[in-house]
């Protein structure tokens, strides 16, 4: 567990350096609430105790954390970043998400908006202050406007929750720092499916990128079946007509009805022990079947978050998301 958080916080370190200026500007009158990210832990030792709670298997040392996290990083991403936790409606659900932009924007006052679409279901997977500092954050840190929305507590995997990262867009696009022509869709895990899912719904995707991503439920099942028992628990339907259910969550069945000029980018660990490196690898010549925009890095050795190459699968999805953001900016 401690070499895989080491491999995970050694990315944060690159948050430190001088603090930026700039206003604060706060989420658009539309969201239910909002509240500073940092608002309960103030200082870096109530910081790091948050950790330190948040541990799922066992306690982190607070020495380790502190060594990997030190002070002037957490003061740096509390100077540099406007980070909220928000809420908002969707389908009649009070939806919580963290809302991150930099504080210093560009000449253009315009920043591109990044929707994080996580994994996991239900409470399993959820943000923490962990991952927002080592995921969300860097990834505000190059310029973009990030969201990630939690999902209703009564997820259905691809259900009607889908409706929670399409309402979180729209309320996003009210920001007036927002740039609309530069939507960019990053899903882990279940959060790839997710992304497929939105995508098939709007035409204002610039790219997207998955992450250990599952795209294909009905083979994913076979694979590793003991997921059966999230779908019996979260999917409407699913004892009716299982089939059905799944593919209707898996764009390998209906890649034909996603944007057909939207690049995908499908980053995954060959070792990856819970969605099957085969499910990227047939999702890819599945496009390149239909000639779409494409590109499949596989990591060998590695795993289902891409911890030892955490950093450079970020650096490819910044670049992947800058070049599909130049292009559809370029005059036609």
């Amino acid at each position: 567990m401690f070499r895989t958080l080491i491999a995970a916080l050694a990315a944060t370190l690159a948050l430190v350096m001088p603090a930026a200026a700039g206003s604060n500007v706060g989420a658009p009158p539309t969201f239910l609430s909002q509240a500073d990210c940092f608002a309960s832990t103030p200082d870096h030792e109530s910081w790091l105790e948050s950790i330190r709670g948040h541990a799922q298997d066992k306690p982190i040392p607070t020495a380790l954390l502190q060594s990997l996290v030190p002070a002037r990083a957490f003061a740096y991403a509390r100077s540099a970043f406007d980070c909220r936790i928000v809420s908002y409606s969707s389908d009649g659900h009070v939806v919580l998400a963290y809302v991150i932009r930099p504080r210093m924007i560009g000449t253009s006052g315009k920043l591109p908006l990044l929707v994080y679409n996580r994994g996991g279901n239900g409470g399993y997977g959820k943000l923490d202050p962990l991952q927002v500092f080592m995921k969300l954050l860097p990834l505000a840190k190059s310029g973009f406007m990030v969201v990630a929305s939690q999902y209703r507590d009564a997820d259905e995997f691809g259900g009607s929750d889908v409706g929670d990262v399409m309402r979180l867009i729209d309320l996003s696009l009210e920001m007036p720092e927002v740039d609309a022509q530069r939507i960019f869709l990053l899903g882990q895990s279940r959060g790839a499916m997710m992304s497929y899912l939105v995508a098939r719904q709007r035409d204002d995707i610039t790219a997207m990128a998955t992450i250990g991503g599952v795209s294909d439920l009905v083979a994913g099942l076979a694979w590793r079946p003991e997921m059966e028992r999230v779908y019996r628990a979260r999917i409407p339907g699913y004892g009716e007509d299982q089939q059905a259910a799944l593919v209707a969550r898996s764009a390998f069945h209906w890649v034909e009805q996603l944007p057909a000029d939207m690049p995908v980018l499908l980053l995954h660990g060959e070792a990856d022990d819970r969605v099957s490196v085969n499910d990227p690898i047939a999702m890819a010549a599945r496009l390149q079947q239909l000639q779409r925009p494409h590109k499949l890095v596989v990591y060998p050795g590695d795993d289902h978050g891409l911890q030892g190459n955490w950093r450079s699968a970020r650096d490819e999805i910044l670049e992947w998301f800058r070049r599909a953001g130049d292009q559809g900016n370029a005059p036609r």
